[in-house]
């Protein structure tokens, strides 16, 4: 099998060993690919050549196969590290992997190269398709790690086995960059077990960097070039246990809310502190560094509120990646936020769930609904509107192995982030043309001319001075706030906050500052006059020749108009927008939802069709501006009859649909001695039609308004939402036809 496979390959495998710094022993080699007969040499012109054809994945496919034939004939143990791209290691079957393990000798451990790109590029895919390696008994390291600190944050998920500093780190000076790279790797190794790697080793000099940054294995030209299989002298190399599956022990769904349970007995608490609790698991995100990862679950994109959206785009401007999930969440439920929506019968949607990892910090907050059976003190499960009498089980933990366990969950459901198209570049100035310079002597002055005429608000604060007080404010600052220059110069920015500025965004924001972090928020600010705006700020520190912050610049700029749009935007996408209820998509989603958790449960869900009587007539009589009115009308008082935690929406035109939940699941009144559910749907229709007795008072006229009801109860009645509806249709035209039934 192997020779037939190994026969005629268009490319060919170098070997570069790899070494244990202690003693020098040869324990592993790096697999480098290079064109076969009639390909180009160079792997650089290699690859550009299969990218131009749209065939990348099937080179790095033969690659990955010219490696492993080319240690077809080893004798020893040996391990074997090889290069492969994520998108090509996610297209893999399990019919591919299952080939390629067949393909891989007998004493060849084999250690698959990601790049810490791919982790920020689609972390989701790279993580589910290591974990089809794994299952085949490969291995995994993380190349390139340095190159771009915010991956930093996202190493945990992967788990590999090796890590693999940049060159840059081996041969650059030393930085507070480098730092904290090599502060966040030595962490996870030390908590995981992984070997660190350092490649790009020539001298002494460079191998005494590796060591001092607690590199066990190297790899460089110190070491050996890239040539023919050693065919002796290689020692196994000896890699930590193989880690358990996400999930491993959990019985049933495995979910977020299902690994912390496994390790913690659940609380139970309603809304009010849940929200406050995981308020401050965001906080905690917010004084984290830019090399921090969080990943939230709604149950609905409709529980992302407006406020809450302002607190995650600041998150997506601070972290490395903020990604949430929900059933309806948009693709970017607030800039730089990557939304993926779920499927409506995810288990997720249950949950209500805030993931924060660091390479220093963890903290996973995950609830879930309490079963129907259990509640006893409340209705209905209120879902998707209101918070009254909500009640979840929950668990909250710092414990870094679970925080990632659940974090993982989240992060596989994460669809790749969307990137723009590049900007095409200028061309730039002719060999020998001068380019225009501001001189030495010119620059202060322009500076400042530049900085007092700019549109957006500027000012300047003395960070050496207690509170930080400001020292310049621009025109453009003085306009926006309408404060005069004199009342401004000498106070602390916090001036410009009132009573419903979001304190949780506020706290972080000093702090990072001390820290010297660029601060990047949107918060509700007040003017002199006290009338509220939306200020988008930024906020940089400025040093001295030390590296000292000397002074603070915050450029800030009225997005009123825009945060209006927005939470205009996001409630019409649920809400109808002549009467404010929820819109015909919204009602029929959030149906489907307590459908689906009534299966679970046992317990009931009704539908209740409403249909004005003779709205028409209206209409034509008095015209459309008092029929509206009267929809409205009608609307408001039919809201007032609904219970708690049920949902009324509206279909279109005059037809309404209420969703009654937690309702009981026999036909018969139960032993806490509530009422059945068809009593109590009922009890409903008596209230609405009460509620629409009073004629309503309208500009010009008094009207009276009458409607006819029909309901359908799941599952005596219908099983799916479809019937349901054509059921409660039916029940509500017979209504109508009955000899009872009259119009006025």
């Amino acid at each position: 099998m192997t020779s037939r496979v190994c026969e005629g390959h268009a490319v060919r495998s170098l070997f570069q060993p790899i070494v244990d710094l202690s003693d020098g022993t040869l324990v592993a080699v790096e697999a480098l690919s290079r064109g076969g007969a009639g390909s180009p040499e160079s792997p650089t012109e290699l690859f550009a050549a299969a990218a131009a054809a749209g065939a990348t994945a099937a080179l790095d496919t033969a690659c990955l196969r010219a490696a492993l034939c080319g240690v077809a004939t080893v004798a020893g143990p040996t391990t074997l590290f090889v290069n492969i791209e994520p998108a090509t290691l996610s297209t893999l079957s399990g019919a591919d992997l299952a080939e390629l393990a067949e393909l891989t000798p007998a004493g060849v451990q084999v250690v698959l190269e990601v790049t810490e790109r791919d982790l920020l590029e689609r972390p989701a895919d790279l993580v589910r398709g290591v974990r089809g390696a794994r299952e085949i008994g490969w291995r995994v390291a993380l190349d390139d790690v340095g190159a771009e600190p915010a991956g930093l944050a996202l190493v945990s998920f992967l788990r590999p086995d090796v890590i693999k500093l940049d060159l840059a780190l081996v041969r650059g000076r030393t930085s507070l960059q480098a730092a904290s790279v090599v502060n966040a790797v030595r962490a996870d190794a030390e908590r995981s077990g992984a070997l660190v790697l350092a490649e790009g080793i020539e001298t002494e000099e460079h191998l005494d960097r590796a060591l001092a940054m607690g590199a066990r294995l190297g790899q460089g030209w110190m070491f050996g070039r890239p040539g023919d299989l050693p065919t002796s002298g290689m020692g196994a190399l000896p890699l930590r246990p193989v880690p358990p599956a996400h999930g491993a022990g959990v019985s049933g769904p495995v979910t977020p809310f299902a690994v912390l349970a496994a390790g913690s007995d659940p609380q139970r608490a309603g809304v009010p502190l849940l929200a406050s609790m995981t308020r401050q698991v965001e906080r905690q995100a917010l004084l984290l560094d830019e090399q921090t990862v969080v990943l939230a679950n709604f149950q609905h994109a409709e529980l992302m509120s407006a406020r809450t959206r302002r607190r995650y785009e600041t998150l997506g401007r601070l972290t490395a990646l903020t990604a949430v999930t929900g059933a309806g969440m948009p693709d970017e439920p607030a800039p730089g936020v990557v939304g993926t929506a779920l499927d409506v019968d995810d288990p997720l949607t249950d949950q209500w769930v805030v993931t924060v990892v660091s390479p220093h910090f963890a903290a996973a907050l995950a609830a879930r609904e309490v079963p129907l059976d259990e509640r006893g003190d409340r209705t209905g499960p209120g879902a998707a509107v209101g918070t009254a009498g909500r009640r979840l089980d929950y668990v909250l933990t710092y414990d870094r192995r679970r925080v990632l366990e659940a974090a993982g969950l989240l992060l596989e459901k994460t669809r790749p982030a969307t990137t723009g198209t590049a900007p095409t570049p200028r061309p730039a100035p002719a060999a020998g043309e001068p380019v225009p310079r501001v001189t030495e002597a010119e620059l202060p002055d322009l500076m400042l001319r530049a900085v007092s005429v700019a549109r957006n608000g500027i000012v300047i604060a003395d960070a050496r001075r207690p509170d930080q007080p400001l020292v310049y404010a621009n025109a453009a600052f003085l306009r926006m706030t309408g404060y005069p220059e004199a009342e401004v110069l000498g106070r602390n920015c916090r001036f410009l906050q009132g009573p419903d500025t979001d304190r949780n965004q506020v706290h972080p924001i000093g702090r990072r500052l001390v820290a010297g972090r660029d601060v990047d928020a949107v918060l509700l600010n007040y003017r002199r006059d006290g009338s509220a705006f939306w200020n988008e700020m930024h906020i940089s520190a400025v040093r001295d020749a030390h590296g000292e912050v000397t002074h603070l610049i915050g450029s800030q700029f009225d997005v009123t108009a825009r945060v209006d749009r927005e939470r205009r935007t996001a409630h019409l996408a649920h809400h109808d927008e002549l009467t404010g209820l929820p819109n015909r998509a919204h009602v029929l989603e959030h149906l489907n939802l307590e459908l689906r958790r009534a299966r679970r449960s046992g317990g009931s869900v009704a539908a209740v069709l409403l249909d004005l009587d003779d709205f028409k007539a209206v209409n034509d009589r008095f015209g459309h501006a008092v029929g509206d009115a009267a929809l409205v009308g009608a609307a408001a008082r039919l809201r007032s009859a609904v219970r708690a935690g049920d949902l009324l929406g509206r279909l279109g035109g005059d037809e309404f649909l209420v969703v009654l939940a937690g309702l009981p699941g026999g036909a018969q009144p139960d032993d806490a001695g509530r009422p059945s559910a068809a009593e109590m749907v009922q009890r409903v229709q008596e209230h609405l039609r009460a509620a629409l007795d009073t004629p309503l008072q309208l500009p010009g006229t008094v009207l009276r308004i009458r409607a006819s009801s029909g309901a359908a109860v799941f599952p005596a009645d219908a099983d799916d939402p479809a019937s349901l509806l054509a059921s409660a249709d039916a029940a509500m035209y017979r209504t109508k036809r009955g000899p009872a039934h009259r119009r006025d």
